[in-house]
């Protein structure tokens, strides 16, 4: 062997770099968003959207959901992919955040914010939401909580059922959102 195809031969060091996923909820009803006000953080005090981190073996829809219901008491059913932001944090983190359109299946008389992580959980009109001051929200949260009451905004739904020649028989474990 030559010593140029010996190099080209040699495995590539690739940069390790951490790594994490975000999921949340635009969860629309009667033309409003639900926010949460976070207790902690560099959000404290700040309305979001119900969001976290995604557990290990959970994928970022799922995290939406099960977030969107520890916060809030609130199931829902995630509609489709709205939004993905991404993030390369002063550590240099990649952080990758997912952003679901969802509807409420548990009645809204069940809407009971978490004290634990939050300490107010509403849904907001688009009037309430323009009169929250930058001191009081992000302005990615505003953006995407409007895309989520644009009737014409375009979701990715969920293709699971794709999966029947990829090798993943359980479509709880497989997501292909187009």
């Amino acid at each position: 062997m030559t010593e140029p195809e010996k190099i080209l031969n040699e495995p590539v060091a690739r940069p390790k770099r951490p790594l994490s996923l975000g999921a949340g909820a635009i969860v629309v009803h009667d033309n409003k968003v639900l926010l949460v006000r976070n207790r902690y953080g560099v959000t404290k005090g700040r309305y979001l959207l119900p969001a976290g981190r995604v557990k290990a073996g959970e994928l970022p829809d799922q995290a939406a959901a099960r977030e969107t219901f520890e916060e809030t008491n609130l199931r829902v059913e995630i509609e489709g992919l709205l939004g993905v932001r991404l993030w390369v944090m002063d550590d240099g983190e990649h952080n990758y955040f997912f952003m679901y359109k969802a509807h409420p299946i548990s009645p809204i008389s069940e809407l009971l914010p978490n004290l634990a992580e939050v300490d107010d959980a509403r849904f907001f009109s688009r009037e309430e939401m323009d009169a929250l001051g930058p001191d009081e929200t992000w302005s990615g949260a505003i953006a995407i909580a409007y895309k989520g009451l644009d009737s014409e905004a375009i979701t990715w739904p969920n293709h699971a059922h794709l999966s029947d020649s990829s090798g993943v028989e359980n479509a709880e474990r497989w997501r292909i959102w187009l």
